[in-house]
C-alpha cells in the first residue's frame, strides 16, 4: 500500500513521512510490543475477556470522543468527566467500529450491563463514571500511558519521531 494511502484523518502521516526499510522494521517490532502490552490491559478492564474489554473501550471511546477537543476539559488522570458529558452510543453502532455481529455485541453489553460496567439509556449505552473512578481502572490507566509514553520515547530514541 503507498505511504500516501495512509494520510487519512484516521492515519495522519508520521513526521518522517518516508522513513528507510530499517525504521520500518523497527517501528513495527516496536509497535506489536506496544500493541501487545495494550491488548493485555484491554482485556484486565474486560475483567479477563478480551470482546468485553474491547466493547468497553469502544463504548468508552464514543462516549468521550466530542471531549478531545483544545479546550483542556476532562484531559488531567484525576478530571474524570462526568456521566451527563458522555454522549450515550448505541450497540449497533459499537458492533460496526468492532467489526462484529450485533448480535455478538449486544450479548456482551447485556452481560456488561449486568455486571455495573455499562449503563443503557434511552439514547444509547454508556460507560459511567464510576468505572473509572474504580481503583483497579485507574491502575490501568496510568499502566496504558506508561505503555504509550514507552512506544513514543522508543520512536524518538530511532529517529523516527
Amino acid at each position: 500500500m503507498p505511504q500516501s494511502a495512509l494520510k487519512t484523518a484516521e492515519f495522519p502521516s508520521a513526521v518522517n513521512d518516508e522513513p528507510s526499510i530499517d525504521q520500518k522494521r523497527i517501528v513495527a517490532r516496536l509497535g506489536s510490543r506496544w500493541f501487545l502490552q495494550g491488548l493485555t490491559l484491554v482485556k484486565a478492564f474486560g475483567g479477563g475477556d478480551i470482546l468485553d474489554g474491547l466493547i468497553l473501550l469502544a463504548i468508552t471511546e464514543a462516549n468521550t470522543r466530542h471531549l478531545n477537543g483544545p479546550d483542556g476539559r476532562y484531559q488531567a488522570s484525576h478530571d474524570i468527566p462526568p456521566n451527563d458529558a458522555r454522549r450515550p452510543v448505541s450497540v449497533y453502532v459499537v458492533a460496526r467500529e468492532l467489526g462484529i455481529s450485533y448480535e455478538t455485541a449486544r450479548r456482551h453489553v447485556q452481560r456488561l450491563i449486568k455486571s455495573g460496567k455499562i449503563e443503557r439509556l434511552e439514547e444509547g449505552v454508556v460507560v459511567p463514571d464510576s468505572v473509572f473512578a474504580d481503583y483497579e481502572t485507574q491502575g490501568l490507566t496510568a499502566k496504558n500511558y506508561s505503555n504509550t509514553r514507552r512506544f513514543l520515547d522508543q520512536l524518538r530514541e530511532v529517529g523516527v519521531i
